[in-house]
């Protein structure tokens, strides 16, 4: 049966994986929000160490936490099973290895609630344990304004602030049948897209309220990057915004066109040999050559031959 959707409520999903060591700085920062209306998911992906004890003690201290255990499916599979149990009206994500301002939530659902918005979405303090940057909107200007319309989607091709997923509040009906591709190291680049593209009004406060950690064990920073994963999401949210959102906009379809042939430009570039590649089709050969600005071109046909990759 649907979950029907609790009014004021705020759904935070947090999965939780081999973050034993910061865990409970990132629920205690949740549970400790000045906005208090709050489901809080702790999705316990199948983790090796003491994540799923932490998850089920914190249940026993605050009626608000869930904790779900699951065989590991990833990251993705994580979110997407905890959109399952949300019952909010609004619906936010947290990476377990990261920690929030104690006003976050509260100072971004008063932005959606006094500009009625489709998302809120908040700049962010990245930090390695030392050292603390703060990531504002690249372009000048963009902060602390009303996004509307097609500008909302534009963002997706040009900030970093709104390819991520955690750093901001989602009306429900932005979220909530939109799945994370599983298994892949890049799927905010694919759900991002897509909350972009269902978003008619947003805004991104200048102010600092996540606080993301670079991991140094992490995918991103210094883990096991699949290179590969970001072609295929890229090419996912082409043909999902086509096909599930019936986009029709040329342009967008010309740029997600361009986008993928670069990320498969640079898929090829990188030495590595678990992902190198050996043959691929002509027809895929045509379409990156289509999309490809001069200079890659080239460089991608002496790519081809430097590795010996063949046509078929």
């Amino acid at each position: 049966l649907p979950i029907l959707e609790q009014k004021g409520l705020l759904s935070v999903i947090v999965p939780v994986y081999k973050v034993e060591a910061y865990l409970h700085r990132c629920i205690d920062s949740i549970r400790n929000q000045t906005y208090k209306q709050l489901q809080i998911i702790l999705v316990d992906d199948g983790s090796p160490d003491g994540c799923g004890k932490i998850c089920d003690d914190y249940t026993l201290i605050d009626d608000r936490i869930i904790a779900i255990h699951q065989e590991n499916e990833g990251l993705s599979g994580a979110r997407n099973n905890g959109l399952l149990f949300a019952k909010g009206e609004y619906i936010a994500f947290v990476d377990s290895d990261d920690w929030l301002h104690p006003e976050m939530y509260e100072r971004l659902i008063a932005l959606i609630e006094k500009n009625d918005l489709d998302m809120a979405r908040c700049s962010v303090i990245g930090s390695d344990g030392t050292k603390e940057e703060a990531i504002l909107p690249h372009k000048k200007g963009l902060g602390n304004q009303l996004i509307t319309g097609s500008d909302v989607f534009e963002l997706y091709f040009t900030e970093f602030l709104c390819k991520v997923v955690w750093n901001a509040v989602y009306k429900r009906h932005i979220v909530i049948d939109i799945l994370s591709p599983e298994r892949c190291h890049s799927q905010d680049n694919y759900v991002s897209g897509r909350y972009l593209y269902r978003s008619q009004r947003m805004m991104i406060t200048d102010e600092c309220l996540y606080y993301y950690y670079k991991n140094p064990t992490s995918t991103t920073h210094g883990g096991h990057k699949r290179f590969l994963d970001i072609c295929i999401c890229t090419e996912k949210l082409r043909d999902d915004l086509i096909h599930q959102e019936h986009m029709r906009n040329s342009s967008y379809i010309d740029r997600l066109n361009k986008k993928l042939a670069r990320e498969f430009f640079h898929f090829v570039r990188v030495e590595d040999d678990r992902y190198r590649l050996q043959s691929m089709e002509r027809e895929q050969k045509r379409f990156i050559d289509a999309n490809l600005d001069f200079f890659r071109r080239l460089r991608f046909d002496w790519l081809l031959r430097k590795k010996k990759i063949s046509l078929y």
